[in-house]
């Protein structure tokens, strides 16, 4: 929209625990078509709390790695694609689509466009949060589905 404003992304980049990947709020905004008529402290707070959810979700694999002497996640696997090795991308991915289902409601609130009116959120965010529940099983070492025997 040209309001005679420029909004820029965000450069700030969010601390993790010391073992977890810091994740780039640009990155995020980025990747995921975050509105940048979104407050930016609204964009982190979200980060944040997706953060802590998974680092409490993947403490066990975290646990697992330290006591193998692997004490970040940039040590798991040498392998990488632009930079980054599978358990960086998919930990990023968890967080970014965790963030973004809990900012969807807010596109519609924040963004005057067209394109977020009418838009339908509930099967967006049960999307986004089986995409991140994919990544997380994945991190585990689980395979897409499972039976337990009762």
């Amino acid at each position: 929209m040209f309001n005679g404003r420029t909004q820029d992304y965000d450069d700030s980049v969010i601390q993790n625990n010391g073992f977890w990947c810091d994740i780039s709020v640009e990155e995020f905004q980025k990747q995921r078509a975050i509105p940048l008529q979104i407050p930016v402290e609204m964009v982190k707070t979200t980060l944040i709390a997706a953060m802590q959810g998974l680092n409490l979700d993947l403490a066990e694999v975290e646990e697992n790695h330290r006591k193998s002497a692997v004490n970040s996640v940039q040590e798991i696997s040498a392998q990488r694609v632009n930079g980054e090795n599978y358990a960086e991308t998919l930990y990023k991915k968890a967080v970014f689509a965790r963030a973004k289902a809990e900012l969807l409601p807010e596109f519609n609130t924040l963004s005057g466009r067209e394109i977020h009116q009418n838009r339908e959120y509930a099967a967006e965010q049960k999307s986004l949060l089986a995409e991140a529940t994919h990544a997380i099983r994945t991190l585990k070492g689980k395979k897409r589905g499972s039976v337990w025997l009762l």
